[in-house]
């Protein structure tokens, strides 16, 4: 016997295997098999095959106090990803208890003024690199590439790279 309990119900398993050779049995298929367990038959101790994900995520309650919590951090200003990650859910849930408590979510705010981009953009025609631009400005270089095509300049390909 193993762990899975497979053979301990030895009449199922012999019955199932004496059946497995004989001409009768044949070109029709024997409903008793299932899976890749042959032998162990129609055990009621066999453990389910998976289907779909091999682990299913956790869930977890969080209480009224949880949930208020995050609905006065939200409302000071945290963002829902870094709520998520404090709480160790996914973003959507974050999402789902704020529209469950009615609480409008905030629009994206640009980071970057008008001003700000007609400086990053001469700094960035003058040759220094996306990376450099968006450090000296505090943005990310998806931020500062995603502004300069709004304001119409041409981002240049990475070192190595052609267009």
């Amino acid at each position: 016997m193993d762990l899975w309990g497979r053979l301990s119900n030895p009449d199922d398993a012999v019955e199932t295997l004496t059946g497995q050779g004989s001409r009768a049995s044949r070109g029709t298929p024997d409903t008793t098999h299932e899976g890749p367990n042959r032998a162990s038959g129609p055990s009621r101790n066999r453990v389910p095959e998976e289907r779909g994900r091999l682990s299913n995520p956790v869930q977890r309650h969080h209480s009224r106090r949880e949930i208020d919590q995050l609905i006065a951090d939200y409302r000071e200003g945290a963002s829902i990803d870094g709520l998520a990650r404090r709480l160790e859910v996914h973003g959507t849930t974050v999402i789902h208890h704020l529209d469950r408590a009615g609480i409008a979510r905030r629009r994206v705010v640009r980071t970057m003024t008008d001003e700000s981009v007609a400086l990053a953009a001469a700094r960035y025609q003058e040759g220094a690199s996306l990376a450099i631009v968006a450090s000296e400005f505090g943005v990310h270089q998806r931020t500062l590439a995603r502004e300069l095509r709004r304001a119409g300049a041409s981002i240049r390909p990475r070192r190595g790279r052609r267009r």
